[in-house]
């Protein structure tokens, strides 16, 4: 932890350059207080990433790609002579990707441009009133049971009290879009992956903050499913399928480290998921670890 709150909330992660099984960790510093996550998830979903690299003096942004990329290298064990981190900011070498891992170095005592950016344009934004009259924030009581039908293209939350909410995330479209073009996904691609569903995600949880307290999560679809027929080896699994954090997190590893080709002898993988069930395992993990979850079910 390297910025909390004044009563301890961490604010800012200092990730290593490798993870503990020697996948390589672009992002250096990594958002993950709760409010400053929704406020510049709320800033990128209005342009923010378009109007930061419009105004932010380009020389400058990719001498900060440079030196973060240095800083990051420097911790690289020594002699490590495996895969490495690649990219600046984020794991993108040039322009601005997610304005999120920017303001997390700026919060760190970085020298970013588009963290101070970001700083300035959350500095200028008004708190909202009171929520009085007809502009009131609808008040709900905390969901006991939310469900995500996570589709090809977006997908729908739907809470027990007839709520829903549209998510811009789809398994189809990430695997077409942030995991398109290299096999096995790069790192930073994975990375990149991971984040854009957190993103959409926080979309919803402007709308109702609530559901990050929400314990009993259902993830629906034939691409959820795919997920618990590979992590029990089988397709004949019954449903719901309680899927534990580390055993989501093991399957995440393994198919993301494989080849298409090799993907095909998994147990209980069909065909016709072995191009998508990498962005698949993202959905799951993204929603796991913004949520906190220890177990989803899968139906």
């Amino acid at each position: 932890m390297v910025v909390r709150h004044d009563d301890g909330d961490p604010v800012v992660i200092a990730n290593a350059p490798m993870l503990d099984d020697g996948t390589p960790m672009p992002t250096r510093f990594w958002l993950v207080g709760a409010r400053e996550v929704a406020e510049v998830s709320r800033l990128e979903s209005e342009g923010g990433v378009r109007r930061a690299e419009a105004e932010v003096d380009a020389a400058e942004l990719a001498d900060a790609h440079r030196r973060y990329a240095e800083h990051r290298d420097e911790l690289l064990p020594p002699g490590s002579d495996g895969p490495r981190p690649s990219g600046g900011v984020g794991g993108t070498r040039t322009g601005v990707k997610c304005l999120h891992a920017h303001y997390a170095w700026h919060l760190a005592g970085g020298d970013d441009p588009v963290g101070r950016w970001v700083a300035e344009e959350l500095a200028a934004r008004t708190p909202p009133v009171a929520s009085t009259g007809q502009d009131a924030v609808p008040q709900h009581p905390t969901p006991a049971m939310m469900r995500i039908d996570v589709g090809a293209e977006s997908s729908v939350v739907e809470l027990d009290d007839g709520s829903r909410y549209e998510a811009a995330f789809g398994v189809r479209a990430l695997a077409g879009d942030e995991l398109e073009g290299s096999d096995p996904p790069a790192p930073e691609q994975l990375t990149n992956a991971l984040g854009a569903v957190a993103d959409r995600f926080e979309e919803v949880i402007l709308q109702r903050p609530d559901i990050v307290n929400v314990t009993d999560v259902q993830l629906g679809g034939a691409e959820m499913r795919t997920v618990a027929h590979v992590e029990a080896g089988a397709d004949d699994v019954e449903f719901p399928y309680a899927l534990g954090r580390g055993d989501a997190e093991e399957v995440f590893r393994l198919l993301a480290t494989e080849t298409a080709a090799d993907r095909t002898h998994n147990p209980g993988l069909a065909a016709d998921q072995v191009d998508v069930v990498v962005a698949s395992c993202c959905v799951v993990l993204a929603v796991m670890r913004r949520l906190s979850l220890e177990a989803v079910a899968i139906s």
